[in-house]
């Protein structure tokens, strides 16, 4: 196949989503373009799909959000998807921002990076305040049902998991509880999280996240990752809505 056939071979998947994904997802007007960047983002980065990061690095910033948003998008991301996944979108990343900052692409205010961290500098204190996070997020009775099923073993799982998960990301004040919650979505829908998927759109219905905008966030999903990344989540999510109804 000569270079004109690799063009026109392309063609065949940059018409269909020009024609299709683009005007039908993302150009829905049930996300704003901030947030919906941002989703976008943390999608291609919980797959590891480092190819793509730079690209939506670029419509971050089209849209204002600079290194604080994207860091701390991608801490998010660390936390739910790996810390493959964390270090790998952080470097694309790194370089999509250092090659716009030589073109003179990137405006001073959106080149910082001063985030503030979670409240608590010890171990102690980040586990203290992630169990009442992780409680303001799940419920008590969840909580207790945990807690009441634990052993030393498990322990060694929340333990830890209240000094990163929730003292340390879900205590840092950037971003407020429904986006990191958004964020969460995103991430569980687009790498295929089903079980994580049910978690997290309890808490985000806890947290006054409407279910018209999970659907949205799993209509990008659509985009992103997949016909069969998406319907998942709208079914585990149609579980949840249905035990909550009755």
């Amino acid at each position: 196949m000569d270079e004109a056939g690799h063009r026109a071979f392309m063609r065949l998947f940059e018409d269909f989503d020009a024609q299709a994904c683009l005007p039908a997802v993302l150009a829905r007007p049930g996300i704003d373009d901030r947030t919906r960047a941002l989703l976008a983002l943390a999608m291609v980065a919980a797959r590891c799909e480092d190819g793509e990061v730079p690209g939506h690095v670029r419509r971050c910033v089209t849209h204002g959000l600079g290194r604080r948003e994207v860091g701390e998008a991608l801490l998010q991301v660390y936390c739910y998807a790996g810390v493959y996944a964390g270090l790998s979108s952080f470097t694309a990343a790194r370089a999509a921002f250092d090659e716009m900052e030589r073109a003179g692409e990137l405006p001073p205010a959106l080149a910082v990076v001063d985030n503030p961290p979670a409240p608590s500098t010890t171990v102690t204190g980040r586990i203290a305040d992630g169990a009442r996070m992780r409680r303001t997020l799940f419920g008590d009775e969840n909580v207790d049902r945990n807690e009441r099923e634990a052993d030393d073993f498990m322990n060694l799982f929340w333990s830890t998991t209240h000094d990163f998960c929730f003292g340390n990301i879900w205590s840092r004040p950037l971003f407020d509880r429904q986006l990191r919650s958004q964020l969460c979505l995103a991430i569980a829908s687009a790498a295929g999280q089903v079980g994580a998927v049910d978690r997290h759109v309890r808490s985000a219905l806890r947290g006054g996240v409407t279910r018209e905008r999970i659907g949205e966030i799993f209509l990008l999903a659509h985009a992103i990752a997949g016909e069969a990344c998406s319907r998942s989540a709208f079914e585990r999510a149609r579980l949840v809505f249905e035990e909550l109804d009755g």
